[in-house]
């Protein structure tokens, strides 16, 4: 298994599904974006990676790992595709992708960049 590559105790049946690190930014709320960052620690969100079509939007099921401040509202969180039929290839350290709502972007990372 590639060290960048993390198992979830809660989806370990999930071996086709990688799970792997990202670091995600949330945006100040303004009049375009009402949207502010999720509550709680597991969530999943519609994103648009940058390497893909931009017609192409998949779900990601997040899991934070460290809280945000609203001073830097930077998150570091754990990341797998929604579906198993997704484009697993995408999660490469460096793709960065959009959410949506377009309320956040992140980027995928490895535990040396943490």
């Amino acid at each position: 298994m590639n060290n960048h590559i993390l198992l979830w105790e809660k989806y370990n049946c999930d071996k086709g599904n990688p799970t792997v690190l990202a670091k995600v930014k949330w945006f100040p709320p303004d009049i375009k974006n009402r949207a502010c960052w999720p509550r709680g620690t597991e969530f999943s969100l519609p994103v648009k990676f940058e390497i893909l079509n931009q017609d192409e939007a998949w779900s990601l099921v997040l899991k934070v790992l460290e809280p945000a401040y609203h001073d830097n509202r930077e998150v570091i969180v754990q990341i797998k595709f929604l579906i198993d039929d997704a484009p697993h290839h995408v999660l490469v350290s460096g793709n960065k992708f959009l959410f949506f709502d377009k309320s956040a972007e992140g980027v995928v990372i490895t535990p040396d960049e943490m």
